[in-house]
C-alpha cells in the first residue's frame, strides 16, 4: 500500500509537505508511511480516499482504477484551491461570490443538447 500511496502523492504531483496538509498531517508522517516505516492508520486511509477521490479498492488491494473521477478533474480542483487559499480573506470573500453567480448562470445557461 505505501507504493500506492506514494504513487497517488506524484500523480498529484504534490509534495509530501502539500498532500499532507490536506490530510491533516506532516510531511515526516507522509514520508515515514512511503518508506514503510508506519502504517497508515485506517482514518487516514478513508481521509485520503475522501480529500484525493482515491478508490479504496484500489489502494487496499491495487485491483481496479486508482481513481474515482479522472486526475485531471482532481488537479483542477487543487489548482483552484491552491490559488483560493492564496487570497486574502477579502478576495476570498469576492471569489466565492463570483463562483456562486457563475453557478446561477450556468443554471440558467442552455445545455450543448440544446435543451
Amino acid at each position: 500500500m505505501t507504493d500506492r500511496i506514494k504513487t497517488v502523492r506524484k500523480i498529484l504531483k504534490l509534495s509530501q509537505r502539500e498532500f499532507g496538509e490536506r490530510l491533516g498531517v506532516s510531511r515526516d508522517v507522509i514520508s515515514n508511511i512511503e518508506y514503510g516505516r508506519v502504517a497508515p492508520k485506517e482514518l487516514l486511509i478513508k481521509h485520503m480516499c475522501q480529500q484525493y477521490d482515491v478508490n479504496a479498492h484500489w489502494l487496499e488491494t491495487g485491483e481496479g482504477e486508482m481513481f474515482n473521477n479522472s486526475p485531471k478533474e482532481i488537479s483542477k480542483y487543487d489548482e483552484a484551491m491552491k490559488i483560493f487559499q492564496s487570497l486574502r480573506p477579502e478576495f476570498q470573500d469576492y471569489a466565492l461570490e463570483q463562483i456562486k453567480e457563475l453557478v446561477k448562470l450556468q443554471d440558467k445557461a442552455p445545455t450543448e443538447e440544446g435543451g
